[in-house]
């Protein structure tokens, strides 16, 4: 094969490749926008006549329409979707910053020193990363219920960490790696203390790794639904995944408009995060890219 023709070829796959990535985002984010601001009597309609903004309205101040359309399962939820959200902006928050700051502190300590057992404890990190949680939800309850935390946001927060912490560490551990040391030996000959040369010279440099751990951490608490369903059991501190599970009965949508523009409105506070401060997650994932 000549390499004109070999390049031809690489070109093709690469365009089929984007364009089957591209429709594998666009169309489902394409299909739950269409539904969202479709009025209920074309939910299902490729492409609505005419459009609406109920489904969007009624999350915060439900119609008794929208109640009767939810086969009234919405009765169930007795609070606006905005106490959801902000329960869900949280526990999200609280467990991304723990997760970070104790993950930055693991990932420097597997990064700079070496010491019997580092392997180990590597190992048991990744593992923690991989491990199925649900595996775990008796023996987390007990724990959460003996600390007084059950239905609690903070209890839902610091159960979190199962998701924020293994990630956090493997990529400032990773980013740290790409720090070179020669910047802390040289503080360190300048008179700074080992805490003073990561506090003036390793932490501002690191900003882009923590920005980066931080929107991955704050997406994987966002998305939870597991521990939010059996640690929480009062409506007032449900999460916003536990309210879309109200437009949902025995498999079945029974409010495609509503579910729909949860979900819209669901991905946009990761997305809007993300837009705002995607020039350091970029130089974040590059870096702590380097020496995974």
């Amino acid at each position: 094969m000549s390499v004109a023709r070999r390049r031809i070829y690489e070109k093709v796959v690469i365009a089929a490749g984007s364009a089957l990535l591209l429709l594998w985002i666009i169309i489902p984010s394409f299909w739950a926008f269409k539904t969202s601001i479709s009025p209920p009597e074309e939910a299902w309609a490729p492409i609505p006549s005419r459009i609406t903004l109920d489904n969007y309205l009624s999350l915060f101040n439900p119609s008794l329409e929208a109640v009767l359309r939810g086969m009234g399962l919405r009765a169930t939820i007795p609070d606006p979707m905005i106490v959801y959200i902000t329960n869900s902006l949280v526990v999200s928050s609280i467990a991304s910053i723990l997760g970070v700051f104790f993950g930055s502190l693991a990932g420097y300590n597997l990064a700079r020193f070496n010491y019997r057992g580092k392997r180990l404890v590597i190992w048991l990190v990744l593992f923690a990363y991989v491990f199925p949680v649900f595996v775990l939800m008796v023996p987390i309850v007990l724990v959460v219920r003996a600390l007084g935390l059950y239905n609690t946001l903070w209890g839902l927060a610091l159960v979190h960490l199962a998701y924020t912490l293994p990630y956090s560490t493997l990529m400032m551990r990773s980013y740290f790696y790409g720090i070179p040391a020669s910047l802390e030996e040289a503080a360190l000959i300048d008179g700074c203390t080992r805490f003073e040369a990561l506090w003036r010279v390793v932490i501002p440099v690191a900003v882009p790794g923590f920005v980066t751990a931080f929107i991955f951490s704050f997406t994987l608490s966002w998305n939870d639904l597991l521990f939010a369903l059996i640690l929480i059991n009062t409506s007032k501190y449900y999460t916003l995944p536990i309210a879309t599970t109200f437009f949902l009965f025995g498999g079945e949508i029974v409010d495609p408009g509503g579910l729909a523009a949860t979900a819209i409105f669901a991905g946009l506070v990761p997305v809007a995060i993300y837009m705002f401060v995607q020039k350091y997650v970029v130089v974040g994932l590059v870096k702590g890219a380097v020496k995974a």
